[in-house]
């Protein structure tokens, strides 16, 4: 698979896993649209970044992946506090992020 398409389908799977997410907290469906921008730019810089530090970096994937994941959490968590009508934005980031984390985890493990 090329690489372009599969950051295309890992921004699918992380819209359709977080909005669902979003929806199971309670976040108004206008809201949503916030959603899809936050995961628009910060999914792809996330998977770009990692395999840049991958090629370049002596650090352990599993820090930079920690690292880049606490940043997304952080960004969308700024976009749902202040832009979104989130009751508990920081919970929706992290628990929309683990979802979609933890399917992408799986799923790569499952196609190995």
């Amino acid at each position: 698979m090329s690489y372009p398409l599969s950051l295309l389908l890992a921004l699918l799977l992380t819209e359709a896993i977080e909005v669902l997410v979003c929806l199971l907290w309670g976040m108004r469906k206008r809201d949503l649209l916030f959603v899809l921008l936050a995961n628009v730019l910060t999914n792809p810089l996330v998977n770009v970044l990692y395999a840049i530090a991958r090629l370049k970096t002596p650090l352990p994937p599993a820090l930079m992946i920690a690292v880049l994941e606490v940043s997304a959490v952080a960004a969308e968590w700024l976009v749902y506090r202040y832009a979104a009508a989130a009751k508990r934005p920081f919970l929706v980031s992290l628990t929309a992020n683990a979802a979609s984390f933890g399917a992408g985890l799986l799923i790569s493990t499952l196609i190995r």
